[in-house]
């Protein structure tokens, strides 16, 4: 589904013009919030970003597309760059960072920024889940959303987020229950007892089972 139909189906479910204009905000935050909950497989970085880095300063901030989880880093050569788990670890490291090296060996992100050390004058290569990119034409999609699964769960998700501002503003909200629309979300995420596949569930089957070494199957 593409923005004018998911805000087509939000018009019959709000039956109130006056929020018509906020639908496409509230559509393009629900995926912002899906992809900040889940690893969406179709926002995880195949090509890393670069990032230069030089001997002035050990912080820099993230690229504008960052939305979370910095999960490999290497230099210029393409040599791994060990990911510290927190900014303190590179603060234990060197307090005053004022280290320098002709290449960096370790990095921390976090807050949207990365901290190397040492300080040094090279490219990193950075992958990361990037932010979805904004529905603004009506024919756009759902950014790592896939099709069969935007009304299932960006509607409800929708509901959900703005479920008191609705029951304050219309006379007759939709379905009273909060409850039940949590339902339908997670019904969306991970599947119900009608046998309809979840996103989530999607997702797994879609990268296979995990091998633990062993014998290749016979053909």
């Amino acid at each position: 589904m593409n923005l004018e139909e998911l805000e087509q189906e939000l018009d019959v479910i709000i039956q109130e013009a006056s929020l018509k204009p906020h639908f496409r905000t509230w559509l393009n935050q629900a995926v912002e919030e899906v992809a900040a909950d889940f690893h969406l497989p179709g926002l995880k970085l195949l090509e890393p970003h670069p990032l230069p880095v030089s001997t002035d300063k050990w912080l820099y901030d993230l690229p504008e597309n960052f939305h979370k989880e910095v999960f490999r880093v290497r230099r210029g050569n393409m040599e791994p760059v060990a990911l510290l788990r927190t900014m303190a670890d590179l603060d234990r490291l060197d307090p005053d960072h004022d280290e320098l090296g002709p290449q960096v060996t370790r990095a921390a992100a976090e807050a949207g920024r990365i901290g190397v050390f040492p300080k040094a004058d090279d490219t990193l290569w950075l992958w990361y889940w990037r932010k979805p990119t904004p529905m603004e034409r009506p024919q756009d999609e759902p950014d790592g959303i896939p099709p069969a699964f935007h009304y299932r769960v960006l509607i409800p998700k929708v509901v959900i987020k703005n479920f008191k501002l609705l029951q304050d503003l219309m006379v007759q909200p939709p379905h009273p229950s909060l409850a039940w629309w949590q339902e339908e979300y997670r019904s969306g995420l991970f599947g119900s007892p009608r046998g309809d596949i979840g996103m989530i569930n999607f997702f797994a089957r879609a990268k296979g089972p995990r091998r633990h070494g062993g014998r290749d199957p016979l053909p």
